[in-house]
């Protein structure tokens, strides 16, 4: 038996749910320098705004410690660096369970504050974050004091604590250029035959090599291996001036390729053997594809510290890059350098957890991406367009080629390739969910949860999924308790387990419960692991090897895992495919829908860099057929929805912005079924009364109603002001409407690799320059089109409880309001458009077709759900075609719009059994409306001409068409696609122009081409028409023939 932990004191336990805070980081020691310490009493290196009082207990060393319950107030320290060197940042502050979550904001730091929970970890230093800085340099960090109710005194603010900052060298500057050497080996001149393979032709003159594909090609200086990149003849990427290739070894700056021989082409690749300026070689293999290019590169040294490979710069704009390009206040990701970029690279834990360097260039028909699990080098800006791994070998660097489409299928293909897997998506998951810890915080419960799901049901708030993040499982004596690896041990907060899920299941909601792969570490190891609370998971787990093990063969101890915040945790083997296939059957046993993955961790504490940690997990679970909410993950999304980070409204009013962009720079990352979190956050105490939380919340909702997920936490009904209740749930019953019509377009996303999901439109409008800066804090115009036939443009960002109207632009083509039918020609700007509070902030244009369950709005109506209708919009060009997926994944149904008239008297509206379906026109916007069934295809045709979607091609007649005469006649017969389609004739009927029908035999030729006899009729001259139908009697096209 395992001996029970000591109790642990309160404040280890406020880490519950899914609170982002700040942990302890071992110090890393220091490789030249002393740490630099400012306290509030380092003369001249302290400053205050607003209000602040000292504490009663000093703080770091004796210093005094200074507190506030002002929100708004900040404190500054400021540094001089005694050295060229990155250092380590850390925070000293007080602990008290009344601290806040707090903002730092430091030089050269990222573009949003960093949030810390000075609510834990308080009497020790706390890393922060990391920031090289030139000798002399001063810096700046400030910590900024926000709002909340305090713990113990509600009606008192919560406290900020300032005390003490720590910069603590631990990298020295990069070595002097001159160590890299100065090899002068030349490059070779060489004048060769073209050589044509496959897949690609192969030049080489002087010391340039050429690879050329269908619309690319990749230009090669063997001095310094400088590539450049083209694009259907123009230039998509300039070589980079100095060097395209780079190596260094630990610890040293990164040395230049001086030469590149060719050593070795055929049809699979073209190789070079590459000398850099220290004499180290390397061997580099560019391997040609369909519309993309893979250049692999290997040190011939395996101590090689870091590969990179770059371009010129000056490539703006460029969009994607993860978290990495969405934790900031702007798309346009050009600017960002991250040389040493890796999942959970932080203290806060929340901030890079979806993990991708794929960058997309749409007005230069270019991609790249380098796929590893290892820390890895990014570079965006005016220097250079650089991707590198940390590591000796970088084999998954790759250049896409061609439209957007394109570019986006070929990454999709390539990524599941390498590994990184997409799940098909689950229908339930795109509809309105709802988080517990944002309705009811730290009083979570059976009863609690069931009578708050019980009331936004009954006040019209529509749920398709439930999430239940933490605290299900057992508690002990104190504050001792059991994790999401207690394997089915429910606790005493939920004594029904079984009833529970039922009253989900009975009103058509399913379960997610929180999922984190640590386990707690035997008290040997300093972890506080009781069987009796956390099941017999770690045994099991340590007896059978399924944990990550140390350089001794023994499960290695991580230290801290954030959440749950204890001493030392286990963390399942994502590389051990038994392990990973346990923890899946393990858990089984909680019996719920799904999960909501929500690993917490740290990586540069731990000294552990995986980026793609959690995948293997995720797909396990997605592949067990559990509906699965993902937050980690490296480049691919095992799940329906990735969730990004938590958003609360005491981030502040800057952290608005930088959720849209987050969620935007997934899609442009190739993963566009965001969810942008709970709307509102954490509980607003002051709901009830504060005018300005009440209007940021009632924008958030509308925010996520137009976002592929969405869910609530704080009660909407908490507001004082009905109109901003009714707002909030016309937010919630629009997006369960459409859902189908979301739905379909996750899948598309899913199919293709294009994110219509959510298309950023500098992707969707790749050619349009005025499109590439709207999503930004500074111009605020939050626009995507949202499947193939919405443009969506909220109104949301840091004017949330003021702004009442946005500038919106519409691209190239034809736009309506899809509540008022106000149509507009694009490109146009609708200046200061107005959205009150409730408005649909949508247009509807595209293919102009959409999909929606009217019954789906109000699970209290007496409307059923399930009655699928399409409406089709005035703006639908002929020919426009939306695929709906039903909500099994599998059935498809296909709306074609054919007509030239908008009149419901010219319209007839047929489906593919040949059924002519009734229909309505909308007055206020003449959108066609009809039900649509599952797995039946739909064409809106002109009435004097119904057809079902087939396309007469090629008509020849034969001979003098005119009356008493048997005219032969052939004809092609095509798809939407352009395939032929004759094959699936059975019948060809002619009607004359009085009337008379007559059935024509015909054949089939080897071309697909039908040969048939038109018997025209003796005195009958006019239009002949000939119908041609498949064999359930279904119309499929028509042509007519002019008879004299």
């Amino acid at each position: 038996m395992f001996a029970r932990p000591p109790l642990r004191v309160l404040l280890t336990m406020m880490t519950a749910l899914l609170v982002p805070f700040a942990v302890v980081v071992p110090s890393s020691p220091a490789a030249a320098a002393e740490a630099v310490v400012v306290t509030p009493s380092t003369p001249g290196a302290y400053s205050e705004t607003g209000t602040w009082a000292n504490a009663r207990d000093p703080g770091h060393d004796g210093s005094p410690s200074r507190y506030s319950r002002t929100p708004g107030s900040t404190a500054t320290w400021t540094v001089v660096a005694p050295a060229s060197a990155r250092y380590d940042l850390a925070v000293y502050y007080s602990a008290s369970v009344d601290n806040a979550k707090v903002e730092y904001a430091w030089t050269g730091g990222p573009d949003t504050p960093t949030v810390v929970n000075q609510a834990v970890g308080g009497n020790a230093w706390r890393q922060i974050g990391s920031i090289y800085l030139d000798e002399g340099q001063t810096f700046t960090l400030t910590v900024t004091a926000t709002a909340g109710p305090a713990v113990t005194t509600p009606n008192l603010n919560v406290i900020t604590r300032a005390n003490a900052v720590r910069l603590l060298e631990v990298a020295s500057d990069e070595e002097p250029v001159a160590d890299c050497g100065t090899d002068e080996t030349a490059a070779p001149i060489v004048d060769a035959a073209e050589q044509r393979f496959p897949s690609y032709r192969l030049s080489q003159h002087g010391t340039m090599v050429s690879l050329a594909g269908d619309g690319w090609n990749v230009s090669i200086d063997r001095r310094g291996f400088r590539y450049g990149l083209q694009v259907d003849g123009a230039s998509a990427a300039a070589p980079h001036p100095t060097a395209g290739l780079q190596l260094a070894v630990p610890g040293r700056a990164p040395c230049d390729a001086v030469a590149a021989t060719l050593t070795a082409a055929d049809a699979s690749s073209t190789r070079f053997s590459v000398t850099f300026s220290n004499g180290r070689r390397a061997d580099v293999t560019v391997v040609p594809a369909d519309h993309s290019v893979n250049l692999r590169v290997t040190a011939a040294d395996a101590s090689t510290g870091s590969v990179r490979a770059q371009v010129a710069g000056g490539m703006n704009p460029a969009y994607g890059l993860g978290d990495l390009g969405g934790f900031r206040t702007d798309l346009n990701a050009y600017g960002i350098r991250n040389l040493d970029y890796y999942a959970q690279n932080s203290a806060g834990t929340t901030n890079q957890r979806f993990v991708s360097t794929f960058t997309v260039f749409p007005g230069r028909k270019l991609a790249q991406v380098v796929l590893s699990d290892e820390s890895l080098a990014v570079q965006v800006d005016s220097a250079a367009t650089l991707l590198g791994v940390n590591g000796p070998q970088m084999s998954g660097l790759h250049y896409f080629f061609g439209d957007m489409q394109t570019i986006y299928r070929r990454y999709a293909e390539v990524r599941q390739s390498a590994g990184y897997v997409n799940s098909k998506p689950d229908y339930t998951l795109f509809g309105v969910g709802y988080e517990s810890y944002g309705a009811l915080g730290y009083n979570t419960n059976q009863q609690t949860i069931t009578d708050s799901v019980t009331t936004y049901l009954d006040k019209g708030f529509p749920l398709s999924w439930v999430v239940t993040g933490s605290g299900f499982w057992p508690y002990g004596s104190g504050t001792a308790q059991g994790t999401t690896s207690s394997f089915g041990l429910w606790g005493g907060k939920y004594p029904d387990p079984d009833r529970y899920k039922k009253f989900l299941h009975d009103n058509g909601i399913k379960l997610l419960l929180g999922a984190r792969q640590s386990f707690r570490a035997l008290p040997a190891d300093g972890g506080t692991y009781d069987p009796a609370l956390d099941g017999d998971g770690t045994a099991v787990g340590i007896e059978q090897g399924y944990f990550i093990k140390d350089a001794n063969g023994k499960p290695r101890v991580f230290r801290p895992v954030s959440f749950p915040n204890t001493a030392a945790m286990y963390l399942i083997d994502p590389h051990n495919e038994a392990a990973v296939r346990w923890f899946v059957a393990r858990s089984r046993e909680w019996g719920a829908d799904g999960y909501k993955e929500d690993h917490m961790f740290d990586g540069t504490a731990n000294r552990y860099v995986n980026n793609a940690l959690v995948n293997p997990i995720n797909e396990g679970l997605e592949d067990d057929g559990k509906l699965m909410m993902v937050r980690n993950s490296a480049f691919s999304v095992a799940g329906s929805i990735l969730r990004i980070n938590d958003t609360d409204y005491n981030h502040g009013p800057g952290d608005r912005d930088r959720t849209v962009v987050n969620g935007l720079a997934y899609a442009a990352s190739g993963q566009p079924n965001f969810y942008p979190d709970i709307i509102g956050g954490r509980i607003i105490g002051d709901l009830e009364t504060n005018t300005s939380k009440q209007r940021y919340l009632t924008r958030n909702a509308m925010m996520a109603a137009m976002s592929p997920a969405m869910s609530f936490g704080n009660e909407p009904w908490r507001m004082n002001d009905p109109a901003l209740v009714a707002a909030t749930r016309k937010a919630a019953q629009w997006h369960a409407e459409y859902q189908p019509y979301i739905y379909s377009a996750a899948v598309t996303s899913y199919e293709t690799g294009f994110p219509s999901t959510a298309t950023p439109l500098p992707v969707a409008f790749p050619d349009d320059p005025r499109v590439r800066d709207l999503a930004s804090a500074a111009r605020k115009q939050y626009e995507w089109m949202f499947g193939p036939s919405l443009l969506v443009a909220p109104l949301y960002g840091a004017d949330t409880d003021t702004a009442m109207s946005r500038d919106v632009y519409l691209p190239a083509g034809e736009w309506m309001d899809i509540e008022t039918g106000e149509r507009f020609s694009g490109p146009i700007t609708l200046t200061a458009y107005q959205q009150p509070f409730g408005k649909i902030p949508a247009f509807v244009g595209g293919t102009g077709i959409l999909v929606h369950d009217p019954g789906a709005r109000d699970p209290g109506d007496a409307v059923a759900a399930g009655n699928l209708r399409a409406s089709v919009y005035p703006v639908a060009a002929p020919g426009a075609t939306f695929t709906c997926t039903s909500s099994d994944g599998h059935a498809r149904s296909r709306i074609t719009a054919k007509n030239t008239s908008w009149s419901a008297e010219d319209i007839v509206v047929r489906d593919s059994s040949g059924t002519d379906i009734a229909f309505s026109r909308n007055p206020v916007t003449g959108a066609i409306e009809f039900s649509v069934e599952a797995g039946l295809d739909y064409v809106i045709s002109d009435a004097d001409s119904p057809e079902w979607g087939l396309e007469v091609v090629d008509v020849r007649p034969a001979g003098p068409v005119v009356t008493d005469r048997a005219v032969p006649v052939q004809f092609g017969l095509v798809d939407q696609s352009g395939s032929p389609a004759g094959r699936g004739v059975t019948e060809v009927v002619q009607a004359a122009p009085d009337g008379a029908e007559r059935q024509l035999e015909f054949d089939t030729d080897d071309q697909n081409r039908i040969h048939t006899v038109l018997r025209t009729q003796a005195g009958v001259a006019g239009a002949y028409v000939v119908v041609v139908k498949a064999a359930d009697g279904r119309r499929l096209a028509h042509f007519t023939v002019k008879v004299t």
